[in-house]
């Protein structure tokens, strides 16, 4: 709960998603799984279809391709907006992508291996300097230490720059009608982050029913174990 609460408030500054009103349910994410998830290396993970590129800016506010971060490693790609208030959306994946990170500093196995993506859909106001310091704040003060995890925050130039790329990814955002007190945009969006492998293919997509740190760290590791092995699935566990 704790997790939930902090990264709640870094993400609203201010506006807290307050997930301890007893009429919110946190999803299954926020806490321990209900079930014994399929041991990494013992199952397949399908080629879904390949993952799309187009024009972002990073933290620093260069140009790049969204394609020119994908390939070198296994990639965990997450579609935010910053000020996001349901603690069953934004805050829920980037918290997952948290957990991530803390793995890939346990595991130097996955310093090489993994990249974490975090690309917002509300370029008006999620700037590139906004991103940066949100990413910042996530990251905390390890960012930069060695071990660290490879954790990118972008952002694009428009609206219309992100467009093709929510479309390519099947993201659905709807900006809402209403806006927030301080003018900022809300929108209505479905949970989705997806896992990509070297090779540019989307292998799992996870929704808020089904995205949890444990089971998307064993897919990372059934990718890796999946590399290892030519492509052969190895029935034998993969662990940290």
């Amino acid at each position: 709960m704790f997790n939930a609460v902090l990264v709640a408030l870094v993400f609203a500054q201010g506006v807290l998603a307050e997930p301890s009103k007893p009429e919110v349910v946190l999803a299954p994410g926020w806490g321990k799984l209900s079930f014994e998830a399929p041991v990494a290396g013992t199952y397949d993970l399908p080629k879904i279809r390949p993952a799309a590129g187009g024009a972002i800016l990073d933290a620093a506010g260069k140009s790049l391709d969204l394609d020119d971060l994908l390939g070198a490693k296994i990639t965990v790609l997450s579609f935010i907006y910053r000020t996001c208030d349901d603690i069953n959306g934004c805050p829920l994946s980037t918290m997952v992508l948290h957990r991530l990170a803390g793995k890939v500093k346990e595991q130097p196995r996955l310093t090489d291996n993994l990249r974490l993506l975090t690309l917002s859909f509300d370029p008006e106001f999620d700037t590139p300097e906004v991103m940066n310091k949100f990413g910042e704040s996530i990251k905390g003060s390890s960012a930069n230490k060695d071990g660290a995890a490879d954790w990118h925050f972008l952002t694009s130039k428009s609206e219309q720059a992100i467009q093709p790329i929510l479309d390519a990814y099947q993201q659905s955002v709807i900006p809402d009608m209403q806006t927030q007190a301080d003018g900022r945009k809300k929108y209505s969006h479905i949970l989705r982050v997806y896992l990509i492998d070297r090779k540019k293919q989307i292998r799992n997509i996870y929704n808020v029913s089904f995205l949890h740190p444990d089971i998307l760290i064993n897919d990372v590791l059934t990718l890796l174990n999946e590399e290892q092995v030519g492509q052969k699935p190895n029935r034998k566990a993969v662990s940290l």
